[in-house]
């Protein structure tokens, strides 16, 4: 079985007996016939407080479709979930060559925030659709394609807030009250619930574009 990219492991805090599940059991990759190149995907985590039940999940289904993942954040240290999962990342986002990626995905939380107005994460965003690459993001991470500029004129969901919801119609997004929307190579979910799906319409994009 292939090692689930991003080393991760629980903190057990003994006040909080509750805490946690056990870490996610690594999925074997899908065969592919001899000489066709693997694809990889970039997954952004925000360096503190991401969604570990919308990565968790986004992770499983982009490995059970045969693709190459890389975890990414802001710089090298370890990346926290809001319920205290800790992930290693492999590579800092100013590493990255886009180049080297067939998709990116962005991972919510409240962490997420951070991305709003990160330059170097937004100019990521657009260096991928400008390519034609698949750009992706979950829960209020959407926010962060739309300050990037490359939701104009194309379809998109995010968390249910009035303010976010406002941020993507500024932005020039044509928002669908949905939980889930593909829109070429642009994909979006509202929250953690649609992260398996979600994860299988990243996956889905990724091999139909490349």
């Amino acid at each position: 079985m292939l090692r689930v990219t991003g080393c991760i492991f629980l903190v057990m805090v003994a006040a909080m007996p509750t805490f946690g599940q056990p870490p996610p059991i690594p999925v074997p990759v899908k065969s592919r016939p001899p000489g066709e190149s693997v694809r990889a995907v970039l997954v952004y985590l925000p360096p503190q407080l991401f969604s570990g039940e919308e990565f968790e999940p986004t992770l499983r289904q982009l490995s059970a479709a045969g693709l190459q993942t890389r975890i990414a954040s802001s710089d090298s240290a370890v990346a926290v979930s809001m319920d205290q999962v800790l992930v290693k990342p492999d590579i800092t986002l100013g590493e990255a060559q886009v180049a080297d990626y067939d998709g990116l995905v962005l991972i919510g939380g409240s962490g997420a925030a951070l991305g709003w107005g990160d330059s170097l994460l937004q100019a990521r965003c657009r260096e991928f659709a400008e390519s034609g690459r698949v750009v992706a993001a979950i829960g209020i991470a959407p926010i962060t394609l739309a300050r990037a500029g490359i939701l104009k004129g194309r379809q998109a969901t995010v968390f249910r807030e009035r303010a976010a919801i406002s941020i993507l119609r500024e932005a020039g997004a044509k928002y669908r009250f949905k939980q889930l929307v593909a829109d070429r190579n642009i994909v979006t979910a509202a929250s953690a619930e649609q992260a398996r799906a979600f994860g299988q319409a990243v996956a889905a994009a990724v091999l139909k574009a490349r």
